[in-house]
């Protein structure tokens, strides 16, 4: 099997996982109350951590927002606050939580507040070989896919510069994305790679399995979790109960065996322990720091020297940081002028 590998010139900031992993990808949740701050509160957030935005989405007329966590609210009649959390949202909170226990401890008091479950997301990576996207394409193509869905869906894209490196990227998808439930597979690292400017085959073998689940089976998930029914596993027996490659030695499906690659990975990816993951930085996010941590004694360094000397400090200051300015730095700043591809609205 391949080991996965890390960018030399990025290392500090994008890398492959070191293993198999099972992450939880995405959250959002309502809550019966008008006042986001309660609602902020009753979810355990620190509040003071939020800026209050009049940006709105999914029906609510404004938000409160941390990094990709946001608290909307100002709906219609009856709606209360509907708090969201996207990809880098969920590694915010597992940032900010810094327990191993900190989803079921979420979920648990979410619960108790009685919160409606609108979204939860389950990210499978694959980085052993065990999973492929040619042998998806190839199940697809034979017909060889035992599934409660009648239909499956392939994106392509890619580059037509004659000059680029750049792999194409592919999805496939099971279910419409508008469905209570959507499996879809695709090219984590090439995705990763096409982002971060990264060169061709940089993060190794990356293949990503998503399991999107909405409305009543969100909740119903939850409660599964809560019931002690470990993510992994609740993801490998939802996604087997909808999807499974299979040999097909039969025109009755149902009869037919899995593939044994299929059966290997499910069976190692159910064993697995659910896992939180360090959250990509942002200019916001050290901006936020260095406000905390450094503004007393920006204060007394202007007090001490006068505004006009302290404009001459501060230019040197930043003229000396701009000499040490590094690729993990530009990776940043590339992350953060982009964050609306990963906002969860």
């Amino acid at each position: 099997m391949t080991s996965p590998r890390s960018n030399d010139k990025g290392a500090e900031t994008i890398s492959a996982p070191a293993e198999n992993r099972v992450l939880i990808d995405f959250l959002s949740w309502s809550l019966k109350v008008n006042d986001p701050i309660d609602a902020l509160k009753m979810s355990g957030f620190d509040v003071n951590l939020f800026t209050q935005c009049d940006i709105g989405g999914n029906g609510y007329r404004k938000s409160y927002r941390y990094g990709n966590i946001v608290c909307f609210y100002d709906g219609n009649d009856g709606m209360g606050c509907h708090i969201s959390m996207s990809g880098q949202g969920c590694r915010q909170f597992e940032q900010l939580d810094g327990s191993a226990h900190c989803w079921e401890y979420l979920l648990h008091d979410l619960f108790a507040h009685e919160a409606n479950f609108a979204r939860i997301d389950i990210a499978m990576d694959n980085v052993d070989g065990r999973l492929s996207l040619p042998r998806i394409r190839q199940a697809v193509a034979t017909k060889s896919v035992r599934s409660r869905f009648k239909r499956y869906r392939k994106n392509m894209e890619g580059t037509l510069s004659r000059n680029s490196q750049e792999r194409d990227s592919e999805t496939i998808y099971f279910g419409s994305l508008s469905s209570r439930i959507c499996i879809r597979f695709y090219d984590k690292a090439a995705e990763q790679e096409k982002k971060n400017d990264l060169p061709p085959g940089s993060l190794g073998h990356w293949v990503r399995c998503e399991l999107v689940i909405r409305k009543e089976r969100a909740q119903e998930a939850v409660k599964h979790i809560l019931n002690g029914v470990d993510v992994p596993k609740l993801a490998c027996s939802a996604l087997n109960n909808y999807v499974s490659i299979v040999k097909v030695t039969s025109e009755n499906l149902s009869q037919c065996k899995m593939r044994r690659w299929w059966a290997a990975w499910l069976s190692t990816t159910e064993k697995l322990k659910l896992t939180t993951q360090k959250a990509q930085k942002f200019v916001l996010d050290i901006m936020m720091h260095v406000e905390r941590q450094y503004s007393a004694s920006f204060a007394m360094i202007k007090k001490y020297l006068g505004s006009a000397r302290f404009v001459d400090f501060m230019h040197g200051l930043i003229e000396d940081g701009r000499d040490k300015l590094g690729k993990k730095h530009d990776l940043i700043i590339a992350a953060s002028r982009a964050p609306a591809l990963d906002l969860p609205f």
